[in-house]
């Protein structure tokens, strides 16, 4: 038994690489019906061969032609079937159409035969054997009744004396009789076995995707829990400290107390959220990189400014090891290398509470052209050799207990380990418990193509139509100005224009966008303007995308400052590509959105509708 299922294996073997695995796609019923498509169409072949043998052998030439050309016919049907079925992977009408070829092919050959008296009548049991194997059982009652039929009528054809071809007589139709009964039971008890060997196999994989679903099921189910987890801890802080701020009698430090914490937690949330979008765009194939060309010196210098008061902050020393033979640039996402490196600088300085952190950048030769390497080196806890796969999963820690010791979502990692392989590179690890940890993440040099360079150069321009991203400027202590604030948000009403009155602008609020394009184009004819509108992008009647083309077409040309909860890249080109001139995404960062205000009041209207 084992020889045979060996055997068997090793056809089946044969019988996939005929019928590749994305043809059937995974499913393991479409893989059994397009394996028993060729199964039944090589058992056919076979049978053709010997029965066109021995019709050579022992009929007459012309009859033998004929057998001949209608066997061929129905292996010409075989083959296109399978041909079939690789090109479209439609294994239902692939195994249809080798089932009516098969019927078709034994019914003429049976009437040319001598139809009730013919040797090959047999075939007409097994038929609805293939069919179930095939089609499916309401197939093969179909076929039983069809070749109860046609056997029917060839008895009533011999009953009433209609011609019928003679059928073969003497020792040739002894021997085509033990033929096709072979060939019938061969075919039989290899369709009900492979059948058999298709099903359990079909079973296994079931079983196997219902477990995969479990485990899918079970770590959506621990996804929601941390994720629920991340947000009720500062939501905790929140609530419970603008109750504290609620109190009477508050001494200065307690509030300030109470603000920090509340700015703290809520910038906790603003990061969760960040990161929950990033990771789910990673998975989904949808972040779009854009790579230009990046100084990896420069790029390093900038994380270490950004996180050296951090550093600081707990008696570390963050240091930067340049090596002297870097290349001047690495084409790369400027935006995303600096994402994994303050991630990886900013988990060195959360994990090490004495000694250095270390950022070293190198060349590293490798073909083609060699690669970037950056390490980032603490003197941290280390993490274990068990532990160290598991970092990299999302919302893991190496210290999970229930103290939650370092705090942090455990997003961090997951993200630039995906990010550093979409930019074509790898993030590896290497650490022992105690002795710190060293994360190297490598990018390859390469030399990008015209197009994308054009493309590179296309989504830098143009440049005063851009927001600001790193570098900002110290807003004036008041400006001066009229501002309409487009919002259909209370309490973002109530905050924006307190916010914008402080610094001595004049504010009025439009609920809706019909009502900010009415409003704004009035104050115009009125020649007392707008110097800028800002634009919810998200409001009723009319969203911020069409207001800010109907102001573009009524001839408004001074700043549309959007605002929008939607904070990807793709939203922020979406908002400029409507006609807006800078971009701030919720939550408002004030002194972004003072800089953007100062930046564009003191520019001169332009005149004419921005394109």
């Amino acid at each position: 038994m084992a020889g045979v299922s060996r055997r068997a294996r090793s056809w089946l073997a044969l019988v996939d690489r005929l019928v590749p695995a994305e043809v059937h796609r995974g499913d393991p019923t479409e893989r059994r019906r397009a394996r028993l498509v060729v199964f039944n169409t090589s058992v056919f072949i076979v049978y053709g061969l010997v029965q066109g043998v021995m019709e050579m052998t022992v009929e007459s030439w012309d009859r033998a032609l004929v057998a001949i050309a209608i066997l061929v016919v129905g292996t010409v049907v075989g083959l296109a079937s399978i041909s079939y079925l690789r090109r479209r992977g439609d294994g239902a009408a692939a195994a249809l159409s080798a089932l009516v070829g098969l019927f078709a092919v034994i019914t003429i050959l049976t009437f040319m035969k001598g139809g009730i008296e013919a040797p090959g009548l047999s075939w007409f049991v097994v038929l609805p054997v293939v069919a179930r194997a095939l089609c499916g059982s309401r197939a093969a009652v179909v076929v039983a009744g069809l070749a109860m039929l046609v056997v029917l009528g060839f008895a009533l054809f011999e009953a009433y004396g209609l011609p019928v071809p003679p059928p073969p007589t003497g020792t040739a139709a002894v021997i085509k009789r033990l033929v096709a009964i072979c060939a019938g039971s061969i075919l039989c008890a290899g369709l009900v076995y492979m059948n058999g060997v298709f099903e359990e196999e079909a079973q296994q994989a079931l079983v196997a995707m219902r477990d995969s679903a479990n485990q899918a099921s079970r770590a959506k189910s621990l996804f929601v829990a941390n994720v629920s987890h991340e947000i009720r801890t500062p939501m905790t802080a929140i609530l419970g400290y603008t109750d504290v701020l609620a109190e009477l009698g508050l001494d200065e430090r307690e509030r300030r107390d109470a603000i920090e914490t509340l700015r703290r937690n809520g910038r906790q949330l603003l990061a969760l959220v960040n990161d929950m979008l990033d990771l789910s765009r990673i998975e989904a194939g949808g972040l779009a990189l854009r790579c230009r060309e990046v100084a990896p010196i420069g790029g390093a210098q900038q994380v270490g400014a950004v996180l050296r008061d951090r550093a600081r902050a707990k008696g570390l020393l963050l240091e930067l090891e340049l090596a002297g033979d870097l290349p001047r640039a690495v084409w790369t996402d400027a935006v995303r290398l600096q994402q994994i490196l303050v991630n990886l600088v900013g988990n060195a300085i959360k994990f090490t509470e004495q000694g250095s952190v270390r950022v070293s950048v190198s060349l590293e030769p490798s073909e083609p052209r060699g690669r970037v390497r950056f390490d980032v080196i603490d003197s941290g806890i280390g993490i274990a050799l068990a532990d160290q796969r598991r970092v990299f999963e999302p919302f893991s820690q190496v210290d999970a207990s229930e103290s939650r010791r370092y705090g942090g979502t455990g997003l961090g990692l997951t993200i630039s380990s995906r990010l550093a392989r979409d930019l074509g590179g790898e993030l590896r690890l290497t650490s022992a418990p105690g002795q710190g940890s060293v994360f190297s993440l490598l990018l390859p040099l390469r030399e990008p193509t015209p197009s994308e360079r054009e493309a590179a150069a296309l989504a830098d321009t143009p440049a005063d139509r851009r927001a600001p991203e790193a570098t900002r400027v110290a807003a004036p202590p008041q400006l001066r100005g009229r501002v309409l604030v487009a919002e259909d948000g209370e309490d973002n009403q109530r905050l924006i224009a307190r916010l914008l009155g402080r610094a001595g602008l004049e504010v009025e609020i439009a609920p809706n966008g019909r009502r900010a394009v009415d409003r704004t184009l009035e104050a115009e004819r009125e020649a007392h303007p707008f110097d800028a509108v800002l634009m919810d992008m998200q409001m009723p009647e009319l969203d911020g995308y069409a207001a800010t083309q109907a102001l573009r077409d009524g001839g408004y040309a001074r700043p549309i400052i959007a605002l929008s909860a939607h904070a990807l890249h793709e939203d922020r080109e979406r908002c400029i590509s409507a006609g807006c001139d800078a971009f701030a995404p919720k939550p408002i960062d004030r002194q972004q959105l003072l800089d953007l205000l100062a930046q564009y009041l003191a520019k001169p209207a332009s005149g004419t509708a921005p394109s």
